[in-house]
This record gives C-alpha cells, structure tokens and sequence, in this order.
C-alpha cells in the first residue's frame, strides 16, 4: 500500500470527507477472497446439488476471481456513498473509480434484506429465527456458528459468503444476519436483491477486527472494466492485490464441511429434532399412525449407576436441663486441680527459699517459717526482738576483741 498511495487517482483534498477516509485506510492490506471449488464438488459427486441450490445468478457473484488492485480499492472506498432507505432519489448511491464521479439512476431499485425493524421488502429477525430453527441445533443469535448447521452443503455456502459477498479476515466460521438471508432464499428459493448485499457489503470495507482488511477488491475491479476504467489505467501500472483462491482441506474439515478420512467428501448430515407437521398435512396421518400408543411401548426403567454414600455420623447427644449443671461441675473441678496446683508450687518455693536462708546462716522470720515452727517461732519472738534478718553467728576474732575489754574494764 505504500507505492499505491502516491498514484495520481489517490490525490484528494486536504481535509475533505474522501482524504480523511484515505489517511485511516491507506495502511489496510487487501482481504484475500476465497470461491467455490468446483473441481472438487466434481470429484465427490456434489456440483450439481450445489448449483441446484445457488442458481446461475448467485454463482455469477459469488464466482468473482478478478485480480484486486490496491489504487482502484483504495478510492473507491473512500468516495463510496450509500444512501440506505433513499432508492428513489438519483444520489442514493454514488462512488468514483479512475477519477471519474458515478452516479447513474440504474442504481436506484427497491433494495431489500435483512432489518431488525420492519421495512417494506424487507425480512425481519422472526423470519430469520424460524429458518436458523430449521437448519442449526443452536438458537438463534446475533452470529451463529457455521458448524451447527446440520447440513455440511449449506455450511459450505455460508463459509463461502463469507469470503466473498460479505467477506471478513475473521469469523470465517460464522454467519451474520446478511449470510443467513442469502442461504435463506436460496433454500427457499425466494427471490433475492444482490444490490442490497453488496452495498452492504461496500458500506463496511475494513472487517476483521484488529487484523483487518479491506474488502470486496475483486467486485471493484469488476465494476471498473465495466466502466472502462481499466482502459485508461493500464492494470501494468497498477499493484495488483492477492490473488482469488478456494479453502484448503484443513480449512474446511475444521469448519466440519470436510470429512477427515479419505477420500474427502462432506461430514455426514446431523438428524434434527422431530417437528410436528402443519395441521391437515398428510405427514400429520403418518406421523399419527407410525407414533406406537402406550401399550406398544415396551416399559423402560432407567438404570442408575451404582453409588456409594459416605456412612453417616451418629447424631449429637440431646441437649437437657442436666447438661449446663455438668459442665459447670466439669469447671469447678478444674478450677480446684488448678488451685492446688499453684499451692503446691507455693509451698515448694518457699521451702527453697528457707533452705537457702538457713545454709548461708540467715534467722528465718517467724512469717516464713513452716508450720511445724510456728509455735517454736512465737517464743523466740518474745525473748529475741532483733531484726527479722540480722546475722547471730559472729566471727572468732571479735569475740575475742570483746572478752578483752571486759578484762580491761575489771582490772
């Protein structure tokens, strides 16, 4: 896209609509489309049930492999102008191709698709619903899922749209409300404006999300030759996008339209659930006369697998008025082991206290002497009044000191 957006047809205006489109697109890699491939359908016996189901005007759109080029994409999706709901005004739908402005009143029709709102000529999301309900296993939603459609045919279809009409670089396994439009009148073979597709398509070139890629390449160049556009800008001064290709066989065994075993054919079709027919319809008699009454209907019990369940735990003893009272003398009982205990203790230290106090010769005061003292301590209060723990035992050499001054003393 670099070398492509210096071409002469790409100079717009500073600031005008078509150049602030230009300077967001310019970047944007071109989508690559993928078609039908009707070499294989052949091989597996399935191009007939296929063109069947399409017809020759949806095989002609969808069967688009003209190369894209990056100057003619580039400006058409930045002067396209689509007016939707205004077809009979001349400017409802207006583009320009090799710098040449198209509006021609051939583009005004009575477009019709897919609305979440009524419209004249227009399908609504109950339509859609009802038809999703007949072909898929899941219910019905803003995008679906290809593979749960049961038919791998319409899954290929729709991957196929994907990639072409209503082309995206992701989601390729889905379908929007635009693709299920499309299969919807095909299979019911509805009558079906490709206008309103593709402008739709047109309106919305850059899909993928943050991969994105800008879109509907080989439609454009389609239009351009139709316009002779082409023979004014030579396709060799041109830079030609990537090339129209078909899915491979991992692409389309992913997506379930592919078996995985050889050879290759389509995934078999999924059963359904039953429906009830319409009332008055002559399938309601068969079904009434093939449905067995109940005494046709053998007895089914279902069998459970066998299970092991935990044993359970013998219950709590009842509370009563007796309980409280025994946990209260429980209490008591400890309070009292504990009391004696730190008696016990008391005693002990002490004992130690006054073993100590007797080895290094200290008077044991009569509070701190056992009970077998205490009586032995009392009188000796009585004759001794010294301090509690003043030391009696006096030294050799003041003894001596004090008989010597009562000699003196004497004399």
């Amino acid at each position: 896209m670099r070398l492509a957006v210096n071409h002469p047809i790409l100079k717009f205006e500073v600031n005008e609509p078509e150049w602030n489109k230009f300077d967001k697109l310019k970047d944007t890699e071109l989508l690559q489309h993928r078609v039908i491939d009707w070499r294989w359908l052949d091989e597996i016996g399935s191009a007939q049930e296929v063109r069947d189901l399409l017809g020759q005007r949806s095989i002609d759109a969808l069967e688009c492999i003209e190369p894209p080029y990056e100057e003619l994409v580039l400006e058409f999706h930045n002067t396209w102008a689509h007016k939707e709901g205004k077809f009979e005004q001349d400017t409802a739908v207006s583009f320009s191709l090799g710098r040449q402005e198209v509006k021609r009143p051939e583009f005004v029709t009575c477009f019709r698709g897919a609305y979440t709102k009524a419209r004249d000529y227009g399908v609504g999301a109950t339509e859609l619903r009802e038809f999703w309900s007949t072909i898929s296993d899941h219910p019905f939603a803003t995008t679906n899922l290809i593979t749960s459609v049961r038919n791998p045919v319409y899954r290929y279809v729709l991957k196929i749209l994907s990639t072409t009409l209503i082309g995206r670089k992701s989601g390729e396994n889905k379908a929007n409300w635009i693709e299920l439009y499309v299969l919807m009148c095909r299979v019911q073979n509805r009558e079906m404006n490709m206008a309103t597709v593709l402008a739709d398509s047109f309106s919305r070139c850059r899909r993928g999300g943050i991969q994105a890629g800008l879109d509907m390449g080989p439609y454009i160049t389609r239009i351009a030759t139709n316009l002779g556009v082409l023979d004014k800008y030579l396709p060799e001064v041109l830079h030609e996008g990537p090339t129209t290709t078909t899915f491979g066989v991992k692409e389309l065994q992913l997506a379930d339209i592919m078996s995985w075993q050889e050879p290759y054919g389509w995934e078999p079709i999924r059963q359904g659930p039953q429906v009830q027919p319409p009332q008055g319809h002559p399938a309601e008699d068969v079904m009434i006369q093939n449905e067995p009454t109940h005494r046709h209907r053998p007895p089914q019990r279902h069998k459970l697998p066998a299970r092991q369940y935990p044993r359970r735990q013998p219950p709590p003893e009842k509370l009563t008025l007796e309980s409280p009272s025994g946990y209260v003398e429980q209490r008591f009982d400890r309070l009292e082991h504990l009391i004696e205990e730190l008696r016990l203790g008391q005693v002990r230290h002490d004992d130690a206290l006054r073993y100590m106090m007797s080895t290094h010769s200290m008077r044991i005061p009569n509070y701190f002497q056992s009970r077998q003292q205490e009586g032995q301590a009392s009188a000796a209060a009585q004759v001794d009044p010294e301090p509690p723990f003043q030391v009696f035992g006096e030294s050799s050499g003041s003894r001596g000191r004090q008989e010597s001054s009562h000699e003196s003393d004497s004399g």
